[in-house]
């Protein structure tokens, strides 16, 4: 009985690599690893630095820099997160930062909003926004400066 179920065992194993195998419009010559029907999207930098405004404030370990570039479409209205960034360990103002967003996500022309938040004890402490647009270079520099809240 024992020897039944490893023949049994041992011919579907075979079957099942035969059929895996198989393909209905195999191409094997036409395959190529670099052949893709995504197209490749650019990455976008935004660098730039944060301010903090009036009077002086010396974060600790735990505050958090919270930093998210915004798209709202000039069609529907909807604002969607094009890029986030979270920066932890302040040491002090100003602080820079480098965001990275892909390029398809804007157009030429399109504008854009980045909001930065200072986050103490996981409440919004101070807040900064920018407006920027998008050329055909990309989005430039941008400059923020917190206000508190």
């Amino acid at each position: 009985m024992m020897k039944r179920i490893k023949s049994v065992l041992i011919i579907l194993a075979v079957l099942l690599t035969l059929c895996s195998c198989a393909s209905t419009n195999a191409q094997p010559d036409r395959f190529s690893l670099s052949d893709t029907t995504r197209s490749k999207s650019e990455i976008g930098m935004l660098v730039g630095n944060v301010n903090y405004g009036v009077g002086f404030f010396f974060p600790s370990a735990s505050d958090i820099l919270d930093i998210a570039l915004l798209k709202t479409d000039s069609v529907t209205g909807l604002v969607s997160e094009i890029s986030h960034q979270r920066i932890r360990n302040l040491l002090n103002f100003p602080v820079q930062f480098t965001l990275r967003y892909d390029k398809a996500d804007l157009s030429e022309g399109e504008s854009c909003t980045l909001i930065v938040s200072l986050l103490v004890n996981d409440s919004i402490k101070a807040q900064g926004i920018s407006l920027l647009q998008r050329s055909d270079s990309g989005l430039g520099e941008a400059a923020v400066t917190l206000v508190s809240v």
